[in-house]
């Protein structure tokens, strides 16, 4: 997810998660770094020599190719050439329609399906040289894809026909997105081998900064807080958002950033120093000095700070979310639990050129404790792995998306009790299904309620938020704060 400019700055600053679908921008144009930013380097000879080479051979292929060429089709070929044998997925360039789409995207709504996306650089259990497609890192609530049954970890091998093998995570993005009420078919494979398409209309997908509530558990009040992605109103929503739950006598709190791939670095500068009195809460350093600073917290709080807190992250918790959860590790304010997250640590910024543009990675950002996660992740305090399934059990999972059982009994059940359900659950495991009796009965649920809202937290299925709540409810919850490792003490320790 991109992480636009900093109020605090005064450059462009984009914080870049895969590319992904959900976009909130906060656009200001900038222009590209004269040359005089940068201190000369021995390459500077041969830097100017490529360059004259670069003009003579354009003009030359202008002049006296057989055919006519248009000289935007050389420009933006030139231009994808060098951004792509830098090898890092964030530096692209950016053609008229996504550079378009960027400057579109300034209030957190676009017109799509409602997909985060990401392209891995290699598959996981892929063998070198097999296509890498497009990977749903989550949908997002409410929209068409979450009601049509979308999951993580789906791959889009297709869109309208288009090999996403051969796409940069960003086109992909643009050919998903486009005017509301017009239709994109994306063709998907779930697993190894089930393939299926689904046509979509593109409707206007609006993003909720947060989703809020209260867990009673044991006659204590646990307030949940979950950030869905870091959007310029985030941080009032938030502190409104805790004011309301300490009113209604929450004692604890748990920020849930799971399946966030970030959004504004403002936002969670801002959010971040709600729970922080001093101290920094990250850093970025880059071979341009102008790059290099240090965002720090102030002495206001929205929080008593020895109010018990934890946050929940995910291996789809990217950039923004990452800066979050490594400033509340690295200074103890809150213990982290769940799965390893993505590691997204670098920094990028976006140049519009006229019509078209590029962003570039121009720095890394680092951790109070001075880590960059980038390509690593952060590793949670409490390990609380989702499900993983065996070989054999995979080959169950297709064959029972092959079935059609799940969404048939949905269809002819729509007001289907839970011992109705989970009777159903049984039924399908005897019929040679080798899955979970749990995985099964939370797919009868989930698709149960693809057209009802969906809830604030799930108490039922979700074995993360569980352990959530039984660690910081727990009477050792302040010595495993205390005797938590910041994130260099870990890497030290590695």
């Amino acid at each position: 997810m991109r992480l636009f400019q900093n109020p605090r700055r005064s450059s462009a600053m984009l914080w870049s998660f895969a590319g992904l679908i959900a976009i909130a921008v906060c656009f200001l144009a900038v222009s590209v770094p004269e040359a005089s930013a940068q201190s000369a380097s021995p390459n500077a000879d041969d830097g100017r020599r490529y360059s004259q080479l670069l003009q003579n051979i354009y003009q030359f292929i202008l002049q006296n190719y057989v055919d006519e060429v248009d000289p935007a089709l050389l420009y933006e070929g030139a231009m994808k050439g060098m951004f792509g044998v830098l090898g890092d997925p964030h530096s692209i360039f950016l053609d008229e329609p996504m550079l378009s789409d960027l400057m579109r995207e300034t209030d957190g709504t676009y017109a799509g399906v409602g997909l985060y996306i990401s392209k891995p650089v290699q598959e996981q259990g892929a063998a070198e040289g097999e296509p890498v497609y497009v990977e749903v890192v989550s949908p997002i609530e409410d929209t068409p894809a979450w009601q049509a049954g979308v999951l993580p970890g789906d791959l889009i091998i297709k869109i309208d026909g288009q090999d996403t093998a051969e796409l940069s995570v960003d086109e992909a993005s643009a050919r998903i997105r486009g005017p509301e009420g017009s239709k994109v078919t994306l063709s998907f494979r779930r697993g190894r081998s089930y393939e299926f398409d689904l046509e979509f209309t593109r409707t206007t997908i609006e993003i909720p900064a947060i989703k809020t509530g209260i867990i009673d558990r044991d006659g204590k009040r646990i307030a949940y807080l979950r950030i869905i992605e870091w959007m310029p109103q985030t941080v009032d929503r938030v502190k409104e958002a805790l004011g309301e739950l300490q009113k209604a006598g929450a004692g604890y709190l748990i920020v849930d950033v799971r399946s966030n791939p970030g959004g504004l670095l403002s936002s969670v500068v801002d959010v971040s120093d709600l729970f922080m009195d001093s101290g920094i809460i990250v850093s970025t350093k880059g071979r341009n000095p102008q790059e290099n600073f240090e965002y720090t917290a102030d002495k206001a709080l929205a929080l008593p700070i020895e109010l018990p807190m934890l946050v929940l992250v995910n291996q789809g918790s990217a950039s923004a979310s990452e800066i979050f959860a490594g400033a509340m590790k690295d200074i103890r304010r809150a213990l982290l639990l769940g799965e390893k997250t993505y590691g997204k640590g670098s920094v990028q910024q976006v140049f519009p050129l006229s019509t078209t543009g590029f962003k570039l990675t121009m720095a890394r950002y680092y951790t109070p404790s001075g880590v960059n996660i980038d390509k690593s992740g952060i590793e949670p305090d409490i390990l609380v792995p989702d499900l993983s399934f065996t070989d054999a059990q995979l080959e169950s999972l297709e064959k029972l998306y092959e079935s059609g059982l799940v969404r048939q009994f949905a269809e002819d059940n729509p007001k289907a009790t839970v011992q109705e359900r989970k009777a159903r659950t049984g039924e399908i495991l005897k019929m040679g299904f080798d899955l979970p009796f749990e995985f099964v009965d939370r797919l009868l649920r989930d698709e149960l309620d693809r057209t009802k809202t969906a809830p604030v937290f799930d108490l039922e299925f979700d074995t993360q938020l569980n352990k959530a709540i039984e660690t910081i409810l727990g009477d050792n919850f302040d010595e495993l704060l205390r005797n938590s490792r910041t994130l260099s003490q870990a890497l030290a320790a590695k």
